[in-house]
C-alpha cells in the first residue's frame, strides 16, 4: 500500500489498519506470557514432584525412627506390652515411608545414603531384639548398657544419614528455584524487547498516519489504563512459594515437638532407674531407724541423730516417689467433668490454718458446660499451681482462678500477688528437675505440663503487668 493512498482513507479504516498492525505484537506478547506461565507451572510441578515427596519421605521416615525410641522407652518404663505392639506397627510405617524416599530418589548418591539407612536399621532392630530379650530375662542393666551403646550408635547414623537427604533434597530444591528465577528474568527480558518492538512500531505507525489518529489513540492508550490497571498483588509463584515455606516450618514444628517428648521420655527412663536403685536400700535404712529408736537403752542425744536420719530418709523416700510419678505418668481417663465444681473443690482444700493469710478468690461462669477430661489429673495441676502461688507468697497474699470457655475449648487461669518469676528462668520452669526452691526436685510443674500435654492441652505462665504470675491452662472441651 502506498502511503498516498493510505492517507486518503477513511479515519476509521486508518484505526481499522492500525488495530490490525497492532494486534500482531499484542498476540506475541499474549504467547510469550502464556508460554512463559506454562514454563513456569511446569517448573514448579517438576520441582515439587521431584523433591517435595522426597523431602516428605524423609521427614516421615525421621520422624517414624524417634516414635520406635519413644515407644521402645514406655515398654521400658511400664513394661506394657501393647507398647511393642505399636513398636511393630511403627517399624512398618518407617518400612513404607522408606520404601517410598527410595522409590523417588532419583541419583545415586541419594540410593547410596539410602542403602546405608537401611543396613542400619536392620542392626537397630538387631539391637532391640537383644535389649527386650535382655529385659525378658531381668537383666535390665546388660540391657540399658545395649540401649546407650550400641542402640544409640545406630540410632545416630539413621538419623544422620535422615539428615543428609533432607539436606541434599533442599539444595536441590534451592538449585531449581534459582534456575526459576534465571529463566522468569530471561523471559522478562525478551517481554521488555516485544514491548519495546511494540512502542517502537506505534511510533512509527503514528507518524505514518499523522495528526488525524494522535488523539483517537491516546484515547484508546487511556482506554486501556483504566481498564488494565497495573496489579500490585503477589504473583502466584511468589504465593506458592510463601505457602511451601509455612509447610516447612510446621513439618520442623512436629519434628522438634516429637523431639522434646522423645527427651522427657529419656529423662523419664533414667528416673525411674534411680528411683527403683535407691528405694529398696532407702527403705533398709528408714527400718532400722524405727528399730533403734525402740530400744530404751540408747541416750537422748543419739535419738536425736536418729530421729535426723529417720526424717532425711523419708524425705528422700518422698523424692524418689515424685521421680517415679514423673517417669510413670498414666495417659488420661476422661470422665464428663464439671470443671466448675472441680475447680472449687480444689480451693475449699486450702481452706486451713497453713493457708490463713492467704486470700483465695473464685471467679466462674454460672453456665459452666461439662468437659471431657481426668478429673483426679486436672485437680492435681490445679492444687500444685495454688500450692506454689501460696508457697511464692510466703503464704501472704491474693490468689485469683478465673474460668472461662469458649465454644470449644476451656480456659484456667490462676494469678498471685507475688514476686512473680524472673525473666532469665521463666522459660524454663516447666523442665524437669529445675527449681529454685531449697530443697525441691523441680519435678512439680514438670508432671503439670505433662497431664496437660497428655489432655491435648496447653500450659503457659507470664509476669503480670503490676505483680506476681499468672498461669493460663487450656482444655479442650470434647478431651
Amino acid at each position: 500500500m502506498k502511503i498516498a493512498s493510505f492517507k486518503n482513507l477513511k479515519i476509521t479504516y486508518k484505526i481499522l489498519i492500525v488495530f490490525q498492525f497492532m494486534m500482531i505484537p499484542a498476540v506475541m506478547i499474549f504467547i510469550v506470557l502464556f508460554f512463559m506461565l506454562h514454563k513456569v507451572q511446569e517448573v514448579n510441578r517438576t520441582i515439587l514432584i521431584k523433591n517435595l515427596t522426597s523431602i516428605t519421605a524423609a521427614y516421615n521416615v525421621e520422624n517414624a525412627l524417634l516414635n520406635l525410641k519413644e515407644l521402645r522407652a514406655n515398654y521400658i518404663l511400664d513394661g506394657d506390652k501393647k507398647w511393642l505392639k505399636e513398636f511393630d506397627d511403627s517399624v512398618s510405617t518407617f518400612n513404607s515411608w522408606y520404601n517410598k524416599a527410595f522409590d523417588v530418589a532419583y541419583s545415586e548418591d541419594e540410593k547410596d545414603i539410602l542403602s546405608d539407612l537401611s543396613l542400619e536399621f536392620s542392626h537397630y532392630l538387631k539391637a532391640h531384639r537383644d535389649i527386650m530379650y535382655l529385659i525378658e530375662k531381668g537383666k535390665r542393666v546388660q540391657a540399658v548398657h545395649i540401649l546407650l551403646g550400641k542402640s544409640m550408635e545406630h540410632f545416630n547414623a539413621i538419623h544422620e544419614d535422615c539428615e543428609q537427604l533432607i539436606t541434599r533434597n533442599k539444595s536441590i530444591i534451592s538449585e531449581s528455584e534459582k534456575k526459576l528465577r534465571e529463566y522468569s528474568s530471561n523471559s522478562l527480558y525478551l517481554s521488555y524487547a516485544i514491548i519495546f518492538s511494540f512502542i517502537v512500531l506505534g511510533v512509527v505507525l503514528v507518524y505514518l498516519i499523522a495528526k488525524s489518529i494522535v488523539k483517537p489513540i491516546e484515547e484508546m492508550v487511556n482506554a486501556s489504563e483504566r481498564v488494565f490497571p497495573v496489579d500490585t498483588d503477589k504473583t502466584e509463584m511468589e504465593s506458592l512459594k510463601e505457602r511451601f515455606e509455612m509447610m516447612i516450618e510446621a513439618i520442623r514444628a512436629n519434628q522438634q515437638k516429637l523431639i522434646i517428648s522423645e527427651r522427657r521420655a529419656a529423662v523419664g527412663e533414667i528416673a525411674s532407674g534411680i528411683s527403683h536403685e535407691l528405694n529398696n536400700p532407702i527403705g533398709v535404712i528408714c527400718g532400722f531407724t524405727e528399730l533403734l529408736l525402740k530400744r530404751k537403752e540408747i541416750t537422748e542425744s543419739d535419738r536425736e541423730f536418729i530421729n535426723d536420719i529417720s526424717n532425711e530418709a523419708q524425705r528422700c523416700k518422698r523424692l524418689l516417689g515424685q521421680m517415679l510419678d514423673f517417669a510413670r505418668t498414666p495417659a488420661p481417663h476422661y470422665i464428663e467433668t464439671d470443671l466448675k465444681s472441680l475447680v472449687n473443690e480444689t480451693v475449699r482444700l486450702f481452706n486451713t490454718d497453713r493457708f490463713r493469710g492467704v486470700k483465695i478468690s473464685c471467679k466462674t461462669p454460672d453456665n459452666a458446660p461439662h468437659i471431657l477430661a481426668d478429673a483426679v489429673q486436672i485437680r492435681q495441676v490445679i492444687f500444685n499451681l495454688i500450692l506454689n502461688s501460696c508457697e511464692a507468697m510466703n503464704y501472704s497474699g491474693e490468689t485469683e482462678i478465673n474460668l472461662s470457655y469458649s465454644e470449644t475449648r476451656a480456659e484456667i487461669r490462676i494469678s498471685d500477688t507475688g514476686p512473680g518469676i524472673k525473666d532469665d528462668i521463666i522459660s524454663r520452669i516447666f523442665t524437669p528437675f529445675f527449681t529454685t526452691k531449697a530443697g525441691g526436685v523441680g519435678l512439680g510443674l514438670a508432671i503439670c505440663s505433662d497431664l496437660i500435654e497428655k489432655h491435648n492441652g496447653s500450659i503457659t505462665v507470664r509476669n503480670n503487668d503490676t505483680q506476681g504470675a499468672e498461669f493460663f491452662i487450656s482444655l479442650p472441651i470434647g478431651g
